[in-house]
């Protein structure tokens, strides 16, 4: 009998159907959250991207399902179900990006480096929101750093009211947890360069976060990057919405005009 594997299928949701665009932009949610946090980029987007979300098992539409809580399933999941979608709906020209914003950064770069064996071509551009660089301390760290304040530190990162409700408790924290699990396990490794270029985003009052250490970044392409900082914390990208989809959108359009490879 074939073992059941440990965790659910990523799944890619999409949040326009727009068969005509010209660039396909695949975001990776934050931790505890699913393909619903992209919602607001929608109408913010213009006509020419085609947005897809990841939607994780444990959080969001897909709540009643077990976490994954191993990073390296997860971006395997996340690239093998992009792959998928790149070859059963081509983007016009071929051009994609992949977003990631804190624990969902994470889960996209560590993607992106598989995409080069799962998918004829990797990204045309990877972008990473809240995300320290490779050789800072990463999110395992605050988040070993605050274990013992418990419900309390969550809830301060995350930018939560704290549930009054045990139930409505469980279904908040419960992926968060999972993927706090999951960073805790997380063995980092060296990656060779992306030939893409990067666009890095980051919350000028970040405490887990350096925005002075964006640019280090850097190290992991053979391309141009690009820094992008917000007034605001580690979830800046909420109320800047308007203001990253632009510089996103800047950025997507310059590498579009410039193929993978040169600077």
């Amino acid at each position: 009998m074939t073992p059941h594997a440990p965790f659910p299928t990523v799944e890619l949701k999409r949040l326009t159907d727009r068969q005509t665009a010209r660039i396909r932009l695949y975001c990776v949610p934050p931790s505890g959250t699913g393909s619903e946090f992209y919602l607001p980029w929608v109408a913010a987007f213009s006509e020419r991207f085609d947005l897809v979300a990841v939607d994780l098992p444990g959080r969001g539409t897909r709540a009643g399902e077990p976490s994954i809580t191993d990073i390296g399933w997860a971006a395997t999941g996340i690239a093998e179900a992009i792959a998928a979608d790149l070859r059963h709906r081509p983007p016009a020209d071929g051009f994609y990006a992949v977003f990631g914003h804190s624990f969902g950064a994470l889960l996209a770069f560590e993607a992106t480096q598989r995409l080069r064996s799962a998918s004829p071509t990797a990204p045309d551009l990877l972008a990473l929101s809240a995300l320290p660089p490779p050789d800072r301390d990463g999110l395992d760290a605050h988040i070993a750093r605050n274990l013992g304040s418990g419900i309390a530190a969550i809830t301060e990162t995350m930018g939560w009211e704290q549930p009054t409700d045990d139930t409505l408790t469980r279904t908040v924290y419960t992926p968060f947890l999972a993927d706090a699990v999951a960073l805790l396990q997380h063995t980092r490794q060296p990656w060779p360069p992306l030939r893409a270029p990067l666009s890095v985003f980051g919350g000028l009052d970040d405490p887990m976060v350096d925005p002075e250490s964006l640019h280090e970044w850097s190290i992991c392409t053979t391309a141009h990057t690009r820094v992008h900082r917000f007034p605001g914390g580690h979830h800046y990208l909420r109320t800047q919405v308007a203001e990253v989809v632009a510089g996103l959108t800047d950025d997507l359009l310059a590498a579009y005009r410039r193929p993978v490879g040169e600077k």
